[in-house]
This record gives C-alpha cells, structure tokens and sequence, in this order.
C-alpha cells in the first residue's frame, strides 16, 4: 500500500511528512509513504520508522533550514530517490544518520538507502552527508545495503563511526556501497573505531566509487578498523595540497584501496598488513 504525504497535515513540511511516515508505521507492516513533485522546506528531523519506505518523486527535493540530523532510519526503513539540499550556513549535522541502537543486522532485513543526492548549496562545506554511528552494547549496524549515492559540498560525504561501550561490543560491519560518489567536499570517507573489537568497522566494501575532489578538499579516505575495501577512481588530485590523501590509522590492518590514480608516495600506512 502506498501512502501520499500530501494527503496529511502539519504545521510544516518536516511534520506533514512525519504524520504520513506515523500513520504507515501505526497501520500494518511494510508501507511506502509517497512524497510529491514539489520543494518540501525541511526545518526538523525526520524519522523513517521500522517496516516504512520514503519514496521521493522524481522532482521531489528537500530544502534544509536549520541544524539538525535531516533523515533518521529505524531497522527495516528505506530511502529511496531522495534529493536533499541544504541551503543553511549554519547546518553542521548528519543529513541521512543511523544509529546502532536500532540493531541493522541479519541478512532477511530490508534496510536499503540508494539513489541519493546530498548537496550543500549554501557553500560553507560544513556537515555530513552519511553518518553510521554505533556505540552501546551489542549496538550494531551490518548488512545494509547503500546504492547510487552522489555527495557534494559538504564537510564529510561518508562516516563510519564505532565508540567502545562501557561493556560488551558495538560495530559497524559487513555494509556494502555500490556506486557511490563524493564531489568537493573537505574529506570523503571517514572511518573512527578501534582497530578490532569491542568497536570496530570493519568489512565494509566500496565499489565503483568516484572521487572529485577540490581546493577545499584535505584528504578522500581514513580508513580504521580491518578488511575493508575500496575499489574506484579519484580524479584531478592536483587540486589537492595537502600531501596524504589516504591514510591508514594506527588502528587499521588488512584493509585494502585499489584506485590505481592515486600514487603509493601520497597514502600513509600507520597500520598492519594493509595493501595498497
């Protein structure tokens, strides 16, 4: 069943859009709330609730003012199509976040996020465009699926972020990104977790990724934790003045970068048996 978020109300976009992605969650499993061909002005977050897919129209767009985490996916909710610009100089926060606490895992979830633009227009490169963050016992984000995914002007296109819990394990595992693109933004990919449990991010696989980078950009990947992947191109590297433009953290081993224009001499291993 398909739900239009234009046939609810609200005082503004942002709670138009929640009381439509409500009623799907409130009203059986496994609904599509259906977003129209229009600009929604996004001024406060928004949560895809478990067993709700947001589809955007193909001239959907969201238009963000104010500081905040835009898009926040439970367990089994999607993404898909979404066009999100943010046009605040002031936003610093995560535009599509998901938290550990909601357990992704388990290969029979339906948790997806593909066909995405993320674009800060307003031109102050600050905020991120894809935060993963785990932190608490048994928290856990693995086996999501992230597909055609184009980031531009922001501070960080892609972060994966693992915290130790003050017990047990926390980890951001086994997540696949397929088409992924990061244009001028200060730093592409961004990993911070320990090297291996009991918070990690490892096994975690990039394909097909591009990089454009800019003058504003300082580094395209920081890699932690062990055997990821990433396989693509990064281009005009000349623009680039900053002399490291991968590195290994200490807290890294047996991970793994095949793009081929990026020379040996500019990729800093800090880590353990990392190929490159």
């Amino acid at each position: 069943m398909t739900i239009n978020a234009d046939n609810f109300s609200g005082p503004n976009d942002a709670a138009t859009v929640q009381a439509a992605i409500d009623y799907a969650f409130a009203n059986n499993s496994f609904k599509t709330v259906l977003l129209s061909d229009r600009d929604y002005y996004i001024t406060g977050k928004i949560i895809i609730k478990q067993g709700v897919k947001l589809l955007f129209g193909y001239g959907t767009r969201f238009v963000v003012n104010g500081n905040f985490r835009v898009l926040e996916l439970q367990r089994n909710a999607s993404l898909d199509g979404a066009y999100i610009a943010i046009d605040d100089v002031n936003f610093n926060s995560p535009v599509i976040y998901l938290d550990g606490k909601y357990k992704y895992y388990n290969t029979w979830n339906k948790t997806v996020i593909k066909d995405i633009n993320i674009v800060n227009w307003s031109g102050s490169y600050r905020g991120t465009g894809l935060h993963l963050y785990s932190y608490g016992t048994g928290h856990e984000i693995s086996f999501v699926n992230f597909e055609n995914i184009n980031f531009a002007g922001l501070n960080t296109a892609i972060r994966l972020q693992s915290v130790k819990p003050s017990t047990g394990y926390s980890w951001v595992n086994a997540n696949r990104f397929n088409k992924v693109s990061v244009d001028d933004c200060v730093q592409g990919i961004v990993f911070t977790s320990s090297e291996s449990i009991p918070n990690e991010c490892s096994g975690n696989l990039f394909t097909n990724l591009q990089i454009q980078p800019s003058a504003k950009t300082v580094k395209l990947i920081t890699i932690s934790g062990q055997y990821n992947e990433f396989d693509g191109m990064a281009w005009d590297l000349g623009q680039v003045r900053n002399n490291t433009l991968v590195e290994f953290t200490s807290q890294s081993s047996y991970n793994k970068i095949d793009i081929r224009s990026i020379p040996a001499a500019r990729i800093v291993d800090n880590g353990r048996f990392n190929v490159k």
